[in-house]
């Protein structure tokens, strides 16, 4: 299946320039160009029976045929066809070569939905000939020159060289149990079905492939990840366990049931003499997973190595860098913050128990950290693959602790990152209040700006105006700029308050001195863009007004969402947005609606697809053609039947199941 598509007859390289426009470059990306959808030509009838504006099949013998010219300047072809029950007019648009081929007495079977023109039963471009007609024919992803005809008739013409040498990898005591079609069978069907129920099982089993490629690559990369051996073991004697205990009792805030939980699953991990921790952390905006990472530098510490956090913000960096001097106010660690301006030396970068900065710290010298015994990975999602192996070691990798507050579904975690051990955080702080959220028609947006204004004069409290854009768009003049909203808020809404514009433009210094004239109350209204998503916390801040909220996925709104609500204080959330399509009112409706993120998580997943999952996770895994990650079912069963492959079959190579073996063992490297 890896052989060049010249092995096939009749593709030229012309052919083959075209089909690699649709990321075809061998045989198998040939037999994997899945058709998009189908139409049900099936039913063949005789003209008199013909129904109108269905899908049918006539055939007939041509009793006349002409190129007309109109003079519109229009070219059209007029046919007649005539059977046994009647005649039918056909008609076709800028085809004079079919006057070649439809010649009169010839008989022909024609395949299309027939209407009435000129009160006449008349078929309109239809499709002819045996690739087309008398069943259900494949549409395909088609680019200029290869049409769906075109693949119909390769795929019929060279069924035995494309799908003859295909071997199932999944034993026959597998497909009969779960009822399976064998996986040469599906290929074929799936190009060329005879019926629709036989199309499903070959769609099954082709997305069962899919799914099961997901899970075997996740769970070698995990089992070559155990057999590693960490580059420091760390202890866990009575001492430090001492030690640990009396810094859990110092800290201002009890522990909640879910944070004891993790931190006992991390410390068994990080004391693990035999593998290297590699653990992904999720957990709600506020959940409390820094208080996680400050434990795991402290065991870290205890055993004299050193802890490099790495965020993907320099405004999340800087918070990390306050919390840890506050957590560690009474403890000899030394702590720095590394950006992208700082000047550093060896000495400093070595001599530091904790390092804390941001993608900056990939382009120091990697050799400065060979000692770092604990790599933190905040926001995971925002580093690609290649970053975050920039810090490891293929031989003696560090240990790895990876936290995200983005919501990930649960099929997601189970195929996309299962390579990894996974840790919930899914209680919040006892003194937590659920944000209230509101979709505010655009009627009552005056109303909210006068009680929100209240608010800040007699409350003392303060608020975020968040917009997606910078500038105003050209193409999308409805949606809201933070430049254009911070002028009209601060001269006609609020002209008696004290507002801030904050943006990824501003230099450092200046995006600085705002937060932190915003963290002292200076500021009473911040109007920003998403950059404040991750890494602010004012407690103080206790409203949040979302322009064009429609714009953002439902996991960066439950995301900027948290950036409120992190005091006792009760806080607010408002949603404004000029769209008024259905579909967009109601994902904010269901986001009002519900606040822990694994709900939303899973409701984006079954209503937007997975595009969004795939840019936060940007581990650039291939393509689904037939899965879906919303389907609980067949992931579930993809996940049986891998367990019973490694429990039932202990020789069978799960290796097997990987559609991509070669780009399976790349990851496996750089994971």
């Amino acid at each position: 299946m890896d052989s060049q598509l010249s092995h096939l007859n009749g593709i030229g390289p012309k052919t083959i320039l075209k089909l690699n426009h649709l990321g075809i470059f061998t045989l198998s990306d040939l037999i994997n160009h899945f058709p998009s959808r189908y139409i049900d030509f099936s039913h063949t009838t005789l003209i008199a029976n013909a129904p109108l504006d269905e899908n049918i099949t006539i055939q007939g013998t041509i009793t006349n045929f002409k190129n007309i010219f109109t003079r519109s300047h229009k070219n059209l072809q007029m046919c007649t066809i005539h059977d046994q029950s009647g005649s039918l007019n056909i008609i076709w648009f800028n085809q004079p070569f079919l006057s070649k081929s439809m010649n009169i007495g010839s008989q022909h079977l024609f395949s299309g939905t027939i209407t009435l023109y000129h009160n006449q039963k008349t078929m309109i471009a239809p499709v002819h000939g045996p690739h087309n007609t008398g069943k259900i024919i494949a549409i395909y992803p088609e680019t200029s020159g290869i049409t769906s005809t075109w693949f119909r008739k390769l795929f019929t013409q060279h069924n035995q060289i494309l799908f003859a040498n295909i071997t199932d990898n999944l034993p026959k005591t597998i497909t009969d149990q779960f009822n399976l079609m064998p996986l040469k069978d599906a290929y074929t069907v799936i190009h060329n079905p005879s019926t629709f129920q036989q199309l499903e099982s070959a769609r099954l089993r082709l997305a069962l492939s899919e799914t099961l490629s997901l899970l075997a690559t996740a769970y070698l990369q995990k089992q070559h990840y155990q057999t590693l051996s960490p580059r420091h073991v760390l202890i866990n004697n009575p001492y430090r366990t001492k030690k640990i205990q009396q810094f859990i009792k110092k800290l201002p805030f009890t522990l909640t049931t879910a944070q004891s939980r993790v931190w006992q699953e991390v410390l068994s991990d990080l004391s693990s003499t035999n593998k290297p921790t590699n653990r992904l952390i999720q957990g709600d905006v506020g959940s409390g997973k820094t208080i996680i990472a400050a434990l795991a530098t402290y065991f870290n510490f205890l055993n004299g190595h050193q802890t490099i956090i790495i965020a993907p913000t320099q405004i999340l960096a800087q918070q990390h860098f306050i919390n840890f001097q506050s957590f560690f106010n009474k403890v000899p660690l030394k702590i720095d913050l590394i950006t992208a301006s700082s000047k550093v030396t060896v000495k400093k970068l070595t001599k530091n128990h904790v390092l804390i900065g941001t993608h900056a710290l990939l382009y120091k010298n990697p050799d400065w950290f060979k000692n770092a015994g604990l790599i933190i990975f905040d926001e995971q999602h925002k580093f690609g693959v290649k970053q975050r192996s920039f810090f490891t070691d293929k031989v003696s990798p560090p240990h790895v602790l990876t936290m995200t507050a983005t919501p990930i579904p649960r099929t997601v975690s189970l195929t996309l990152l299962g390579n990894l051990d996974l840790s919930y955080i899914d209680e919040l702080p006892v003194n937590r209040l659920p944000i209230k959220t509101f979709l505010v028609p655009s009627s009552k947006q005056s109303d909210c700006y006068h009680w929100i204004e209240q608010q800040i004069i007699k409350q003392k409290i303060q608020a975020f105006v968040v917009c997606p854009f910078i500038e105003p768009s050209e193409s999308k003049t409805t949606v809201k700029a933070a430049k254009d909203e911070f002028n009209h808020l601060s001269t006609e809404v609020f002209p008696h308050l004290k507002l801030a514009l904050i943006h990824g433009q501003l230099k450092q210094s200046h995006r600085d001195k705002i937060m932190t004239d915003f963290y002292q109350n200076k500021i009473q209204i911040l109007v920003t863009t998403p950059v404040i998503e991750v890494g602010i916390d004012v407690p103080n801040a206790t409203v949040m007004i979302i322009e064009s909220a429609d714009r953002f996925g439902l996991a960066q709104l439950h995301q900027l969402r948290g950036r409120v609500g992190r005091g006792a204080v009760q806080s607010y959330c408002y949603l404004f947005s000029q769209n008024s399509q259905g579909s967009a009112l109601s994902r904010l409706k269901f986001l009002a609606g519900h606040h822990l993120g694994l709900e939303i998580a899973e409701y984006d997943l079954k209503t937007r697809g997975p595009g969004e999952v795939f840019s936060f996770l940007q581990h650039g895994f291939p393509s689904l053609k037939l899965a879906s990650l919303s389907d609980a079912k067949l992931i579930s069963t993809s996940n049986m039947i891998l367990n019973l492959l490694k429990n039932t079959h202990p020789t069978y190579d799960l290796s097997h199941l990987l559609l991509d073996p070669n780009r399976a063992t790349e990851k496996l490297a750089l994971n």
